[in-house]
């Protein structure tokens, strides 16, 4: 990706500037809460490169930032700048298109803002380095791996795993900041590793009592007829951007959408399946517990359509 990953936009929600660093530098300190607490919350978003004219278009970009603002609200940071977001965005897509070595048409960007400094720092000590105390902000890109372009028609295999709690818990315990895209994400990674170890490709989850959820890192979308259907978020899950797409693309074309509660076996007996992601974008399920499921390739390149079309 040539030196795409040098890339980084720093972000002092205090005092208003975005300054530009080297990804491979030390940046943050080690009593920021986001390192040692996972107090911040982050998006990804894809980016698409014009090879013709190198132009750019961050992908549904409008409800990522949206989703930003109520995962900080849900975890009372800071309201995120956005103009301060989006010149760090804006700042690192154009040093990727700017340095790139060879021919890139896809990357991504996470942006994302800690609370700060933790309680017991010494905050004059850090000020004099020029550490901010309170909430900061930063961007970076993150190339689009030959095995994530790979699963967009390979499709995976899913392994289900108990999520640990009941469907919509969240309405009674909003403190758990389930549909808050929080930086905690170790047991989302865990998950994912447990599914590789068990022989599969991916993990997806189901609550306690039965109903299908989301992947660690995607949300599931199925086809019955000429319906599309998707987990309700108050079961417990991230209100997914690409699920939003792949209805928006689904409904202008004259097919139904519906959230709704989903069980195992409603994905096994579905007309086809995707896990769906920002940089994978529609990811085919072609088995759940070893079980088959059906694919339609057809509505597949629809639906990768639909997640570009925004």
């Amino acid at each position: 990706m040539g030196r795409m990953q040098t890339a980084l936009a720093l972000i002092d929600v205090d005092s208003g500037t975005v300054t530009t660093a080297d990804l491979e530098t030390a940046q943050f300190p080690v009593e920021d809460l986001a390192i040692h607490r996972g107090e911040g919350i982050f998006e990804t978003v894809l980016v698409s490169v014009d090879p013709a004219s190198g132009s750019t278009r961050i992908h549904s970009e409008e409800p990522h930032f949206a989703r930003f603002q109520q995962s900080a609200a849900m975890l009372d940071l800071p309201a995120p700048p956005r103009e301060l977001f989006d010149e760090a965005v804006a700042t690192v897509i154009a040093e990727v298109v700017g340095s790139l070595e060879e021919s890139v048409t896809e990357f991504s960007v996470r942006y994302a803002m800690s609370r700060g400094l933790d309680s017991h720092a010494d905050l004059s000590a850090h000020r004099s380095v020029g550490t901010p105390a309170r909430a900061r902000g930063w961007a970076f890109p993150i190339a689009v791996a030959p095995a994530q372009r790979a699963q967009r028609t390979d499709g995976v295999r899913v392994v289900t795993l108990d999520r640990g709690y009941d469907a919509y818990l969240g309405e009674k315990a909003p403190w758990l900041l389930i549909g808050a895209k929080t930086l905690s994400y170790a047991v989302n990674q865990a998950a994912a590793r447990h599914a590789v170890a068990q022989g599969a490709d991916e993990a997806l989850f189901v609550s306690h009592d039965g109903l299908v959820l989301e992947g660690p890192t995607s949300n599931l979308v199925i086809l019955r007829g000429d319906t599309l259907l998707t987990p309700d978020p108050r079961a417990g899950l991230l209100h997914g951007t690409t699920q939003r797409a792949v209805f928006a693309g689904a409904e202008a074309a004259g097919l139904s959408t519906e959230y709704a509660d989903l069980t195992v076996e409603d994905v096994v007996d579905a007309d086809a399946a995707w896990l769906v992601s920002s940089v994978r974008t529609a990811v085919p399920v072609v088995a759940v517990n070893g079980r088959p499921v059906a694919r339609d390739l057809d509505a597949t390149s629809r639906l990768h359509a639909w997640v570009r079309a925004v």
